[in-house]
C-alpha cells in the first residue's frame, strides 16, 4: 500500500525562540501530516543548508538574513514562509537603508509573508502583491484562568514584559509614584531583571514561564505604555492580549495595534496624558463591576480574535496550501 511521502518544515530563528510565533503551531502543522524542526542562528551555515535541502517549507521567523546567503537558502528551499512581527525595516533611530534592504529582499524571496499586524502588513505589500498574510501573535487562551475580580486593597496595577521594554515605563514613573504613595494602589512589574529606577508601592515579580498565567491573575488591572513612534505602532500588542486572555481590563496609548484591540471603555482604556492614565487607574480601582464588564468582555474579544483556537488551523492550512 502506497503512502504520501512525509513533508518537513524547518523553522528558522533567533538563539531565543519566540514560542508564540513558532513552537504553539507544532500540534496544528503535525496534525496535517508534516514533521517539524526548529534550527536557531547558532547553527553553521552549511549544516543549515543541507537541512534546508531536505526540507519542504522554510519558515524563516524574523530573521533579516545576509544579502549573500539569501539567495543560496532561496535556491535550495523548494517554499520559504518569512514571519515577522515588529518593524524590522527600521532600526533603532528609524529609517534605516540596510535593514529596508534586507527586509525587502526577505519578502521578495519568499514564497508566503506572515505580518504581525496591518501596519507590518502594508509594509510588506509594498515589496510583494499576493502571499501576504496578516497572522496576528495569538495565545492558547484554553490555557489562561480567568480573573475573579473583587473588592481588593491595594488595587494591583500590573505590567509584564521584557527587560527591553522597561523604558516605556520611565514616562509613568510620577504618576504611579504619586498614587503608589497613598497606599490604596501596588504595582507589580513583572520581567527578566528588576527596573533600574524604584518607586513608592512597586513590587518587582521575576519572570517564569512556568508561572506566568498564574502572576496575571495577581493583576486588577493591566498596562501597556506605548510611545507615538514607528517601533511602538509595530508592535503586535502581546501583553495585551494576555491581560485580556486573563480576563483583565487594560490601559494603554492609542498607539499601533493598540487602537485594533481597546474599545475604549468596553475592555479598557485608550488614554494618553497623565491625568487620562490616573482618571482610568482610579475609575477602575473604585468599580469592580467595571472590571468585571470590562474584563469578560477582553476575554471574549481575545477568544475570537487572538486565540491560537482560533489561528492554529489557519496557519496549518497556509502552509498546506503552498
Amino acid at each position: 500500500m502506497d503512502t504520501k511521502p512525509v513533508k518537513r518544515i524547518l523553522f528558522f530563528t533567533h538563539r531565543n525562540p519566540q514560542g508564540y510565533r513558532i513552537q504553539q503551531y507544532f500540534p496544528y502543522i503535525e496534525k496535517k501530516g508534516w514533521e517539524t524542526e526548529l534550527c536557531t542562528t547558532e547553527i553553521p551555515f552549511l549544516q543549515l543548508l543541507e537541512k534546508v535541502r531536505a526540507s519542504d517549507v522554510v519558515y524563516i521567523q524574523r530573521l533579516l538574513i545576509n544579502p549573500l546567503k539569501l539567495p543560496v537558502i532561496r535556491k535550495l528551499a523548494k517554499r520559504i514562509i518569512f514571519d515577522f512581527d515588529d518593524a524590522i525595516m527600521y532600526g533603532a533611530g528609524g529609517e534605516s537603508r540596510t535593514r529596508r534592504r534586507r527586509f525587502k529582499n526577505m519578502v521578495a524571496h519568499a514564497d508566503a509573508v506572515f505580518c504581525g499586524n496591518r501596519l507590518l502588513l502594508e509594509e510588506a505589500e509594498r515589496y510583494k502583491q499576493k502571499g501576504c498574510h496578516y497572522v496576528p501573535t495569538v495565545v492558547d487562551t484554553d490555557e489562561y484562568p480567568v480573573k475573579a475580580h473583587g473588592e481588593n486593597s491595594p488595587f494591583v496595577v500590573g505590567w509584564m514584559g521584557s527587560s527591553s521594554t522597561l523604558p516605556y515605563l520611565l514616562d509613568l514613573h510620577d504618576l504611579f509614584s504619586s498614587l503608589g504613595e497613598t497606599g490604596r494602589y501596588a504595582f507589580h512589574i513583572v520581567a527578566d531583571k528588576s527596573p533600574e529606577v524604584g518607586m513608592p508601592g512597586m513590587c518587582f515579580v521575576k519572570w517564569e514561564k512556568e508561572k506566568e498565567k498564574s502572576i496575571l491573575l495577581d493583576f486588577d488591572a493591566g498596562i501597556m505604555p506605548l510611545k507615538a513612534d514607528i517601533w511602538s505602532s509595530g508592535k503586535c500588542g502581546l501583553k495585551l492580549i494576555q491581560y485580556m486572555a486573563s480576563g483583565l481590563p487594560s490601559i494603554t496609548h492609542p498607539v499601533g495595534v493598540a487602537r485594533e484591540m481597546i474599545e475604549d471603555g468596553v475592555n479598557g482604556f485608550l488614554r494618553e496624558g497623565t491625568e487620562g492614565w490616573r482618571d482610568a487607574v482610579e475609575e477602575l480601582a473604585l468599580n469592580v463591576d467595571m472590571r468585571v464588564r470590562m474584563g469578560r468582555a477582553a476575554r471574549m474579544f481575545a477568544e475570537e480574535s487572538y486565540s491560537l483556537r482560533v489561528w492554529g488551523p489557519k496557519i496549518a492550512e497556509i502552509i498546506q496550501g503552498l
